[in-house]
């Protein structure tokens, strides 16, 4: 039976020969090749020979065949600067479009899903140094975000109750904010605020005592029954045990990590404000400056509200599907 000379064959196919290439070898084809789709996507006929050019070299380069006949084969160093451009201008680009922050592990699923194999030596190395080029920012460990200034809370309300219990107790340990501190990312503005200041347990009465008697209205750790009868007046201050022990603290002001956290943990005992409320506050805030987002979580999960605060950081945090 004669083989028709128009015909391939499976045997044929075998033969053709296919390099056996790794994925720091495909990276910068494809590299060029999502160039080129992405200039065709936004302008159908545009002019892409440049990039199809090099695609051929790249492409007749892996086969060891030179660009002139006789000519020496392409030698095209696939180094990890290939890779690492990848990770720039593409991963962490396409990360950031849906987050202002970026997980090390959807970083790895990407590199995954894109079959681009990195050393974890190396990506640590390449995240450091988009750090400290200021193409990334550091959002504490496992994260990263695209805000480069970090969150500041207004300090003036909360303030004068530091600087109280400070000169009456000076070797106390103690913590405190405010819900003016909050104020700017809430839908209703508030109007009167409450100061909330968490103390050794040892600290708790004399503490109380001492906003008491300096004409505050002081709450003494009030629980589920004294919601009750629970109102913000001019002057309102809730003194509780607890809520230090791996705070994230600044000296005796709360870290707006800690300040979000205890926001749900005491919207569910206090009449402070509804859910929806406390949603809108996250979305905002957390957008609005750079978080310690390793540092909040690990405060979550020790209060017991890490899936709380991960159900109001969800909306922002939409590519991060496994924390």
């Amino acid at each position: 039976n004669r083989r028709s000379n128009t015909d391939l064959y499976p045997d044929d196919w075998k033969q053709l020969p296919i390099p056996d290439v790794t994925p720091e070898q495909q990276a910068p084809i494809v590299a060029l090749v999502e160039k080129i789709l992405t200039a065709k996507r936004t302008k159908p006929d545009a002019d892409v020979s440049v990039l199809e050019a090099e695609v051929d070299r790249l492409v007749t380069a892996l086969y060891g065949i030179g660009e002139g006949q006789g000519a020496p084969p392409v030698r095209v160093e696939r180094t990890t600067a290939d890779a690492k451009s990848i990770l720039r201008d593409h991963i962490l680009a396409d990360l950031a479009r849906r987050s202002s922050y970026i997980a090390l592990d959807a970083i790895r699923a990407e590199l995954k899903a894109r079959k681009l194999a990195l050393e974890t030596d190396t990506l640590q190395r390449y995240l450091h140094e988009f750090v400290e080029a200021g193409n990334l920012h550091d959002a504490g460990r496992g994260w990263y975000s695209t805000l480069a200034k970090p969150l500041v809370l207004d300090r003036s309300h909360v303030a004068p109750v530091v600087d109280l219990i400070e000169k009456a107790f000076p070797l106390l340990t103690f913590a405190a904010w405010s819900t003016q501190q909050i104020n700017p990312w809430m839908h209703h503005m508030l109007g009167k605020f409450v100061t909330f200041v968490y103390v050794e347990k040892e600290g708790l009465d004399p503490v109380w005592e001492l906003l008491r008697d300096s004409g505050y209205d002081a709450y003494r750790d009030p629980g589920k029954r004294e919601a009750r009868t629970f109102s913000v007046r001019d002057q309102t201050v809730v003194v509780r045990v607890g809520g230090l022990s791996q705070a994230p603290l600044d000296g005796h002001y709360a870290a707006p990590e800690k300040v979000l956290v205890d926001l749900v943990d005491e919207a569910a005992t206090l009449p402070l404000m509804d859910t929806s409320e406390i949603t809108g506050l996250f979305s905002g805030a957390i957008q609005s400056g750079r978080l310690d987002m390793a540092d909040l979580l690990k405060y979550a999960s020790r209060k017991r509200f890490k899936e709380s605060v991960l159900t109001l950081l969800n909306p922002v945090l939409s590519q991060n599907d496994d924390l």
